[in-house]
């Protein structure tokens, strides 16, 4: 893949891909993403363009320090990070013939005790993340053969771009970045 091959554009606050090629080559490779980062998927529409991960546990926010460093994989189990995130992903035909758009969605789930004696919890959702759906488009980019750089490049151009328009009528316009 080239560098014009993968670009990320943004309206408002909404985030995706321009793909230069069309859906059906992509499938694949975007499963193959998802699974090589941990996911597992439950939903498969490949004629309607729609896959989507189980709930999984974002391991990387249990704290590293103290006996947990030193115990490592024996105490996985134990630890939990109350929070649970799955992502849907939408493999759209562009408006210009021959590319894709493509779309993350993020969901979360919270835990919560229900009890003053903490000792019941029950699962309620939590709000979407938008930095966390930009992150997974960058991570796809370089899946798709973006070089990195370049990917965190025009991540970071696109966050200095909507923090440039607070207060103007960021909605109405369409920025890209190639």
């Amino acid at each position: 893949s080239n560098l014009g091959d993968v670009r990320l554009e943004r309206t408002g606050s909404q985030r995706w891909l321009v793909v230069n090629r069309s859906p059906d080559p992509l499938w694949d490779p975007v499963k193959d993403f998802w699974q090589e980062s941990g996911f597992l998927l439950t939903t498969e529409q490949r004629n309607l363009g729609i896959m989507e991960t189980d709930w999984a546990e974002n391991r990387a926010k249990i704290p590293q320090e103290g006996v947990r460093k030193w115990l490592g994989k024996a105490l996985d189990m134990v630890y939990s990070t109350g929070e649970r995130d799955k992502f849907r992903t939408r493999l759209e035909r562009g408006q210009q013939p021959g590319t894709t758009e493509i779309y993350i969605s993020h969901r979360g789930m919270v835990e919560i005790y229900i009890t003053e004696g903490k000792d019941q919890t029950r699962w309620q959702p939590r709000p979407a993340n938008p930095d966390l759906e930009a992150e997974m488009l960058r991570r796809l980019m370089v899946r798709l053969g973006v070089q990195e750089a370049r990917a965190k490049q025009q991540h970071d151009q696109l966050l200095a771009q909507a923090w440039a328009s607070v207060g103007s009528n960021a909605y109405a316009v369409t920025e890209t970045v190639a």
